[in-house]
């Protein structure tokens, strides 16, 4: 009996220990995950306790400020902008005659040398036109010398008949004279025979002469007729104009082809419209030069940059990797409107600035960055552009002063991307605050790095 009890005390102690063991250790755990936990918040709020009564002893913190002091120094007042690329010298190329263009030496984009052969002519329907052209002035002018030389032979027989006209009508008056005094003669002597007979061979004189005069007047106004007036002559020079001018003007075309056409400036050709076989008109376009020697940029100007800006500032142009040395040349004197892709319009006024010292590299319609220098000034007080603040009742500056930040009312001048140039209002060595925006008049303030952590939201202790 005393051996069961044993064993029953036995086994009841082992069924008592073995679960107790198996559920108390865990809850030890949970403890000790709760006593950690009790003890940091403990800890935090004594922190928070301690900062708290700290700052009531100290009294109110400084806000953080970043401060500059103004200085003396230079300001140089810059316009960041774009533009394309032009040539100030562009020319046309246009072909000097309508012929087949048997060569196009050029493509769009190659740079050329003043000379250069660019294009080629077949000439032969102008060598055609050229001899149709010199036949007909040839027998105009045959036709003129044969016109000439028949007045001129016209006149030598107007001459000779006018002599013989002048001969034959003295002949004739002296015929007449007979006549006369035979007749009086033989009135007074009527039955003398022999002055009736000499009465009827004067008569029969007179006949004959008069009709010699009237053959010898017809021969004169015939050869009248044949001889060449001055304003005759003038008109048949004149009927030989039309002929000598197209004889000219072929003989100008066909030597026009045979030269060709070369590059009249040098430069970059564009705007090539020639095709090797194609027929080019007269005065028509073939190409067009543009000058690398003398280029600008063409850049657009806002009404608030025109306040800004004056023909002959000075520029530094930016393209392709390359710095180049410019000048504001010239401001258009009109606004030109533009509209942008969700509708709304602006208006702005082109400018040219002019490259000084171009070079090789240049290529034209390309876009490039410029700087125009639109003011300097040296000597003066100076501070960071962030420290310069305006509102309603104009513009202002805080400065720090005995550790408060106080509004100081300021005229500015011009400005860079860094520092503005005060004009009054300010004096060298004061501190300036550039995060106006973070703080108010009459704040108390520190550029002490510490007092940036609590404005970050961090704890200070002591």
């Amino acid at each position: 009996m005393e051996e069961k009890e044993k064993n029953l005390s036995v086994q009841g102690a082992a069924e008592e220990t073995t679960p107790a063991t198996a559920v108390k250790k865990p809850k030890k755990k949970r403890n000790v995950k709760k006593i950690i936990l009790i003890t940091l918040v403990v800890v935090v709020a004594g922190l928070f306790v301690v900062s708290q009564v700290s700052a009531m002893l100290r009294g109110p913190q400084p806000t953080y400020v970043s401060t500059a002091q103004a200085a003396t120094g230079s300001v140089t007042q810059t316009l960041s902008t774009t533009g394309t690329l032009r040539s100030a010298n562009t020319v046309t190329v246009l072909s000097p005659v309508t012929a087949p263009l048997s060569a196009v030496n050029v493509q769009a984009g190659q740079k050329v040398k003043e000379g250069d052969a660019l294009f080629a002519f077949d000439t032969t329907a102008l060598q055609r036109v050229y001899r149709q052209a010199a036949a007909t002035w040839q027998s105009g002018q045959l036709q003129k010398e044969k016109s000439l030389s028949a007045s001129s032979d016209a006149q030598t027989r107007f001459n000779d008949a006018a002599t013989n006209l002048n001969n034959l009508a003295v002949q004739r008056d002296n015929a007449a004279a007979a006549v006369t005094s035979l007749t009086a003669q033989l009135a007074a002597d009527p039955n003398n025979a022999d002055l009736k007979a000499a009465l009827e061979a004067a008569q029969a004189d007179l006949t004959a002469q008069q009709t010699a005069l009237a053959t010898a007047k017809a021969t004169y106004d015939a050869a009248e007729q044949g001889v060449l007036s001055e304003n005759d002559k003038k008109l048949l020079d004149l009927s030989q104009v039309t002929a000598s001018v197209t004889l000219e003007s072929a003989k100008e075309d066909l030597a026009a082809g045979k030269a060709g056409v070369n590059a009249p400036i040098s430069g970059v050709v564009t705007n090539l419209t020639a095709v090797q076989g194609g027929t080019a008109p007269a005065y028509g376009t073939l190409c067009t030069v543009e000058s690398l020697d003398d280029v600008y940029v063409d850049i657009a100007l806002s009404r608030y940059d025109l306040e800004k800006v004056v023909v002959g500032q000075k520029a530094q142009i930016t393209t392709l990797g390359n710095t180049y040395e410019g000048v504001l040349e010239s401001i258009d004197a009109m606004a030109t409107s533009s509209v942008s892709s969700t509708g709304s319009s602006a208006a702005y006024v082109h400018a040219r600035v002019k490259v000084t010292n171009p070079g090789e590299d240049l290529r034209l319609g390309i876009e490039t960055n410029v700087i125009l220098y639109t003011g300097e000034a040296d000597d003066v007080i100076t501070v960071p552009i962030s420290a310069v603040n305006t509102d309603v009742d104009g513009t202002f500056c805080y400065i720090v002063e005995n550790g408060v930040a106080t509004r100081r009312a300021v005229e500015t001048g011009i400005s860079s991307d860094a520092l503005v140039e005060i004009k009054s209002g300010l004096s060298g060595g004061e501190d300036v605050i550039t995060n106006p925006a973070d703080v108010v008049e009459g704040a108390i303030v520190s550029s002490d790095p510490a007092y940036m952590t609590q404005a970050a939201g961090g704890l200070m202790i002591g």
